[in-house]
């Protein structure tokens, strides 16, 4: 132990000088588990020679002892009780999530995963490994070369062109890229994706961002109507929210995913600041959005997805209380979930996250803009938003229901208070004081003036006519799914979404026979399912769904061993590996997407 000294500085040196050529934590941070398992491994042998008659705690304590003798005896029963309560703590908060918290699927992929994390370092495998993948690369470009634009007729730019084109000659370029394009959604043939469409309101739309395609909202000095055009887009919507009160308040942000990203920033920060939590936990179902994955891999937090009922497919309310924490700062709820369209029982989450004194996020990114004037027009609903008191924070999208053009939506909290965790300040910046209210630091006026532009033309009255259409079209198919006696509806859908299986045959099948009459639906997973997500260009062609859905049955009924093709087989094999390798196959897709 005399060379404890001695080693501990030249430790030190060694830090600052090697610090001078390269990242010393980084290599300290490899080499420390090689370390520490030598250092115990000489500290066993000593032990078995004899040599060491007692660990370093017990030393430690001794020496302490033999100086200070109270503070020694403070200091082992502070260690003892500390790791004692550290572990059981671990133990039961284990046993208590591994109730709900751990699938069949889960298992799957860590052992999956595990297994082909190990696979690759064998360099035959690793060999094969590549090229499969390249395979697949390769698969996934080719698609993609046959959807995309002819090169022959649109050569591709690889960089700038020497001189600048006639604006009539770009847009010529691009009215001749865009033909076609249109056709699918126009006729109502795509599930989602253009909720409104009409001409007039197009037209409208365009209008309104032509006026303002140089504002940004970042500048209110220059564009006060822009910053008042946002303003009245967070009070209209949280009019409809807020139940009364006048304490509702929000941001407008660049779509659901940011609405929900900020939010689970906003619960972050508050609960550290009034909590002193450090290792946030969120609970959430395994239907809520990945916007909520993405917002708690950004920001450390963990998240525990929990199941729902395999019925109604509402999240399983004892398995959020059994999973809630003392780190547990928010709960996440859909109104409603994208997909099988149920509505979480948001009442029960709200007493719920009462009790326990958490938040309660409602992802109404969907229905924020279907769900109130259902309600006004009669439909009996349950109630979701801030009219229950465990509610503090929602997002409901404007660039879907509410009919703005693509790129905005409204994050809503139940306070000014609440809303503060969701801002960035900086006051050191050499540039000057910093601040801003969401991610983006320069935003696009003009899609705010075009969200403002759309809600105003639509009021209350345009919002329900097309409310009624959508949920008259929805009872329509409804009815017609649940007449067939090969398909089943999944869960009690209240708004617009609508998702549908089979017991008989893969439905994947059917989503792609689906595809070759020119519809374009959503494929699912866990369970295998298929979605139609109804909007205003479906209003009245719900007969015109059923009689394609029932030519799709009847294909795959005739020919029950045809393979799945195009995108569904992605789903297909999804279904069948561990998560790790279907990420990197998406990732390589995401690659093809963005070309470069």
């Amino acid at each position: 132990m005399d060379a404890l000294p001695t080693i501990a500085a030249a430790g030190v040196a060694t830090y600052f000088v090697l610090g001078r050529f390269v990242h010393i934590e980084r290599v300290l941070k490899k080499v420390l588990p090689y370390g520490l398992a030598a250092g115990l491994y000489w500290r066993w042998v000593e032990y078995g020679q004899g040599h060491a008659t007692s660990s370093l705690l017990v030393h430690a304590l001794a020496v302490a002892e033999a100086h200070a003798p109270s503070v020694a005896f403070v200091a082992g029963d502070a260690i003892v009780l500390l790791v004692t309560i550290h572990v059981a703590y671990y133990i039961f908060d284990r046993l208590r999530k591994a109730r709900y918290g751990f699938s069949k699927k889960q298992a799957i992929n860590k052992v999956g995963n595990a297994a082909m994390a190990a696979l690759q370092y064998i360099p035959f495998l690793q060999a094969k490994v590549r090229a499969e993948i390249a395979k697949i690369e390769h698969d996934i470009q080719h698609s993609f070369q046959g959807q995309g634009k002819s090169e022959a007729q649109f050569p591709k730019l690889y960089a700038l062109p020497e001189k600048g084109r006639n604006p009539d000659d770009v847009l010529a370029t691009m009215t001749a890229m865009v033909h076609g394009e249109d056709k699918r959604w126009q006729d109502g043939l795509v599930s989602g994706a253009v909720y409104h469409g009409e001409a007039a309101h197009l037209e409208l739309l365009n209008k309104a961002s032509g006026l303002f395609a140089v504002a940004n909202p970042l500048h209110a000095d220059l564009w006060p109507s822009v910053v008042r055009f946002e303003s009245e887009v967070i009070a209209m919507t949280a009019s409809l929210m807020s139940n009364g009160s006048p304490d509702v308040c929000g941001a407008l942000t660049s779509g659901g995913t940011e609405s929900i990203v900020l939010a689970t920033k906003a619960h972050r920060d508050w609960f550290r600041h009034e909590h002193g939590i450090t290792q946030p936990e969120v609970i959430a179902a395994v239907t809520a959005h990945a916007a909520i994955d993405k917002a708690c891999d950004m920001f450390g937090i963990k998240l525990i997805k929990v199941p729902v009922d395999p019925v109604t497919f509402q999240v399983d309310l004892n398995a959020v209380r059994w999973n809630i924490s003392a780190n547990t700062i928010m709960l996440y709820s859909s109104a409603p979930n994208f997909p099988q369209g149920t509505i979480d029982d948001i009442e029960a989450l709200s007493a719920i996250a009462t009790q326990y004194g958490v938040g309660l996020h409602v992802d109404a990114c969907l229905g924020g803009f279907v769900l109130p004037f259902a309600r006004m027009l009669g439909v009996k609903l349950p109630k979701f938003d801030f009219g229950l008191p465990g509610v503090t924070s929602m997002s409901c999208d404007t660039h879907k229901y509410g009919y703005a053009s693509k790129g905005t939506s409204v994050v809503l909290y139940k306070n000014k208070a609440i809303r503060r965790f969701q801002y960035f300040a900086y006051s050191d910046w050499t540039g000057g004081l910093y601040a801003t209210p969401t991610i983006a630091g320069s935003r696009p006026g003009a899609l705010s003036a075009a969200a403002w532009a759309s809600m105003v033309k639509m009021g209350k009255e345009g919002y329900m006519e097309k409310t009624r259409g959508i949920l008259d079209t929805v009872a329509v198919i409804k009815r017609g799914i649940q007449a067939m006696d090969d398909l089943y509806l999944l869960g009690d859908p209240l708004a617009m979404v609508l998702c549908f299986g089979s017991r008989s045959f893969n439905v994947l099948k059917v989503s792609d026979h689906m595809s070759k009459a020119g519809w374009s639906l959503n494929a699912l997973q866990h369970p295998t399912s298929v979605h139609l997500c109804v909007t205003v260009r479906h209003i009245g062609k719900g007969d015109q769904f059923l009689a394609a859905l029932r030519d799709a049955v009847k294909a795959v009924k005739d020919d029950p061993l045809g393979k799945l093709e195009g995108g569904t087989a992605i789903y297909g094999m999804a279904s069948t590996m561990p998560a790790g390798p279907v990420e990197d196959i998406l990732r390589i897709y995401t690659d093809a997407t963005i070309t470069l």
